[in-house]
């Protein structure tokens, strides 16, 4: 199950399709509690593109919650589907599946969620909030983690300095 030191999700899933009660005892598990199992059941690991779908696509999905938070607070939260992948990809190189999203998002939102309730009036008002690449990249930094766009107006000024074609734009419209 172990290669180079790191667990291969995929390997290990593919592993534990074939788990037998029998296995489970000769593993150390007593006979009497492995006979309280009606059914043996695996679960397969989440591929990117599933990941991908947990942060956008449900009614509670992450995206979702988080940009409904900022919104609270009259700041837009923007996603790049690059920056959703490389989180999707931390997520998975760490072992931490779906569970591990929340904790990854929290770290690269940090900074940004202390920040926004001390300015929201004024001219250094902050109108929005981008995830990136460079965000995910810099995650668990300090001073690194999400952008954060200053001034009316500012988010549809990045959105137009950056080009279209490096940084496919999500939506995730909270409801």
């Amino acid at each position: 199950m172990r290669a180079g030191g790191v667990t291969n999700a995929a390997v290990a899933s593919n592993l534990m399709e074939t788990v037998e009660s029998s296995d489970l005892i000769a593993y150390g598990l007593i006979p009497e509690f492995v006979g309280r199992f009606p059914v043996l059941v695996s679960l397969s690991a989440l591929t990117e593109n599933q990941l991908m779908q947990v942060l956008t696509e449900p009614k509670n999905a992450l995206g979702k919650q988080y940009k409904k938070m900022y919104q609270m607070n009259s700041v837009k939260l923007h996603f790049t589907e690059t920056a959703l992948r490389q989180i999707a990809r931390k997520a998975i190189t760490k072992n931490t599946g779906a569970r591990g999203l929340r904790s990854l998002l929290e770290s690269i939102l940090m900074d940004s969620m202390y920040e926004i309730p001390d300015e929201s009036t004024g001219k250094d008002m902050i109108e929005a909030v981008v995830v990136d690449e460079e965000a995910v990249e810099g995650e668990g930094r300090r001073g690194s983690g999400a952008k954060i766009l200053r001034g009316k107006g500012a988010l549809s000024r990045y959105l137009s300095e950056t080009k279209p074609n490096d940084s496919p734009q999500v939506t995730c419209t909270p409801r």
